[in-house]
């Protein structure tokens, strides 16, 4: 009787469950990305500036807060009180490294500046000095 040797098998074998969650994770880690940016930036019709400067690229992304039509604040989404804004300021301040928090303040063009100015002041109230305002670039008008 002729007995047969196990064979051991040589190679790799891939095991492709692990790979199909992590692609899973990062499709959904994209969504969501991708909808916080959403919710940070509110349809505005931002004041025009003839001059202006735009944010270094190599700094980290700044908090932005959106100052609407009528005069009401919204932070990530959720409109904020004065009180609430500067709770939120001082939360975002202490998440961030020292001085490595800046803001962007986009407010209607249609708004009062003091509704903006409001923001700036609690921008400072928090010790927060990296404030910009956002701005379109102003349309050159043709002449003849």
């Amino acid at each position: 009787m002729r007995l047969r040797r196990p064979q051991i098998q040589r190679g790799w074998a891939v095991n492709i469950a692990p790979l199909i969650d992590v692609v899973f994770l990062l499709i959904i880690f994209s969504m969501m990305v991708s909808h916080f940016t959403r919710v940070q930036i509110e349809a505005l019709a931002l004041p025009e500036a003839a001059q202006g400067e735009a944010a270094p690229p190599d700094r980290p992304p700044p908090v932005v807060v959106n100052v609407l039509k009528d005069g009401s604040v919204v932070l990530g989404g959720i409109a904020h009180s004065a009180d609430a804004l500067r709770a939120a300021l001082a939360s975002e301040r202490a998440a961030r490294p020292a001085g490595d928090l800046e803001v962007v303040v986009r407010g209607d063009r249609a708004t009062d500046w003091a509704h903006v100015a409001r923001v700036m002041s609690a921008c400072a109230a928090e010790g927060i000095g990296q404030v910009r305002v956002a701005v379109v670039e102003a349309q050159a008008a043709e002449g003849p």
